[in-house]
């Protein structure tokens, strides 16, 4: 049976919008020892969660990484980690389509602060998009279904008027597990593959998405 399209889409944008220009664990790992890209991205969970800022918990980390008193790296080199992405062009089209066809778009992403002002003032994310849910900003983030619930009960809408694609597949349970129709884009199938995951989200987005 043919189901109607959902009057908001929800969107992640790391392996959806947007891509990274490197492999920043092995880079990591290399410039300062096996397992510190492990220890950098667990320090990032209390920011993404928005507890603490970016800065605060790198600069503690570093600190604890310290040998003799000299530290691997700056801060600052960690927060440029943050920094080196670059949007798909063909993603931010099949997202401009489905707009045209009447669908509310929301970014629906884990981002610290430090994230959150470089996609905005760099790559002017809210010009794309209807509107933003980060979860540094929420106060939960992806899989969490809170994440989910907070979007939901924001928006005032039935969970199956709300749609959402993401490449992560616990992100993906995680909303459908509160009611919204959910899923899955594999990033290495680019925007054809985008186009046709939405398409139950979104019918016939495959004719004015290109």
């Amino acid at each position: 049976m043919r189901r109607e399209a959902v009057d908001v889409l929800l969107w992640d944008c790391d392996g959806v919008l947007q891509h990274g220009r490197v492999d920043w664990r092995a880079r990591l790992d290399t410039v300062v020892r096996p397992g510190f890209a492990e220890r950098v991205f667990e320090a990032e969970l209390p920011a993404l969660r928005g507890e603490r800022p970016l800065r605060s918990v790198l600069e503690e980390l570093l600190a604890g990484e310290s040998v003799d008193g000299c530290v691997p790296m700056s801060v600052e080199d960690l927060l440029d980690v943050w920094e080196q992405f670059d949007l798909d062009p063909d993603a931010v089209a099949v997202l401009t389509a489905v707009r045209r066809h009447g669908v509310r778009c929301l970014l629906a992403t884990n981002q610290q602060d430090h994230r959150v002002r470089f996609m905005r003032e760099e790559h002017g994310y809210d010009d794309l998009v209807d509107g933003s849910y980060y979860s540094s900003e929420v106060g939960a983030m992806k899989p969490d279904p809170a994440f989910f619930e907070h979007i939901l009960d924001d928006l005032g809408l039935p969970a199956e008027r709300v749609g959402f694609v993401d490449d992560v597949a616990a992100n993906v349970e995680a909303a459908r597990s509160v009611g919204i129709r959910a899923v899955r884009h594999d990033p290495e199938s680019g925007a054809p593959g985008l186009v046709r995951a939405l398409e139950p989200l979104v019918p016939d987005l495959g004719t004015g998405a290109r």
